[in-house]
């Protein structure tokens, strides 16, 4: 079935974001600066700030209309669901002469203290208007062509809902990394596919664009999950049937640098993300045949 509803395709774009306003502007930019020709279609990118205290408040309410301002009433305790969370949209206009440095497709949502990534995540699409998702991290890049290229395997695969691509890793100053790129693999079946996840040949990051329909249907980012939050859903959308579609191109730079959690992402790590995505899917992914080798 068409996933578009009749409706011109739209990309939603979302980036949690945690005192890191000079990477995120960049990110910003990296996502305004998309050329979509000859494509008709659109995108928005929705950032919400994880209670920063570096000026990344002041920042979007100085360059955005109220009307594209939300904040986040919470106990502060990270504990309620955030479906159940009140949002509170902005009323003052505090542009200079009512004008802005950002676009008009960029939504800012704040919430006054750190939120885990997979809460971050879930706020930002609570607040999509997209048939499709992509997530940008505040400290990476997008390339110029990357909502085009998702963009254009959607149109031509109009009932898959999972995509997956390249990415480049790069340092701090976004300079190349050799021998750090990261290159989509072409599977035959979900099946397949989890097998490598689970046997430590495959993992999946940043480099994704995924359908609003499938993230409902399995039920978004698991809340009480610590890291490896994307993975997880990853996997629970393999697990629910879906296959990604390999699209060969780089979606993004993926900026390695001291504050990131990449840096101390070493195998101990990914093999204990593994070993926890696997026991919450344990029954599901023993039925599927699906074993826990974490091979070398």
């Amino acid at each position: 079935m068409n996933q578009l509803d009749g409706r011109k395709l739209k990309i939603s774009v979302v980036t949690p974001s945690h005192n890191r306003l000079e990477y995120l502007k960049v990110a910003i930019m990296s996502v305004q600066v998309n050329v979509l020709a000859p494509l008709d279609i659109e995108f928005e990118h929705v950032i919400h700030d994880c209670g920063s205290t570096d000026g990344t408040k002041e920042y979007f309410i100085e360059n955005l209309p109220p009307e594209k301002i939300f904040y986040i009433k919470d106990q502060g305790d990270n504990k309620e669901p955030t479906k159940d969370r009140q949002w509170i949209k902005a009323t003052e206009d505090l542009r200079k002469d009512g004008k802005g440095e950002l676009a008009d497709n960029i939504l800012f949502i704040r919430s006054e203290h750190k939120v885990p990534p997979s809460q971050a995540r879930n706020i930002c699409i609570q607040k999509t208007t997209g048939q499709f998702i992509c997530v940008l991290d505040d400290d990476d890049v997008f390339l110029q062509r990357t909502i085009h290229h998702f963009a254009q395997a959607i149109l031509r695969n109009p009932t898959k809902k999972f995509f997956i691509s390249d990415f480049l890793r790069v340092n701090e100053h976004l300079q190349y990394m050799p021998k750090e790129d990261y290159y989509g693999w072409v599977f035959s079946s979900p099946q397949e596919m989890l097998q490598a996840i689970f046997d430590s040949c495959c993992f999946i990051q940043g480099n994704v664009c995924f359908s609003k329909k499938l993230y409902d249907e399995v039920g978004g980012y698991d809340e009480s999950v610590g890291m490896a939050e994307d993975l997880d859903l990853y996997v629970r959308f393999l697990i629910h049937g879906h296959l990604s579609v390999y699209i060969p191109m780089v979606s993004h730079l993926h900026r390695m640098h001291t504050a990131n959690f990449s840096i101390g992402c070493d195998r101990d790590h990914h093999y204990s993300d593994l070993r926890d995505i696997y026991k919450r899917n344990e029954d599901k992914l023993k039925n599927m045949d699906i074993k826990i080798t974490l091979s070398d």
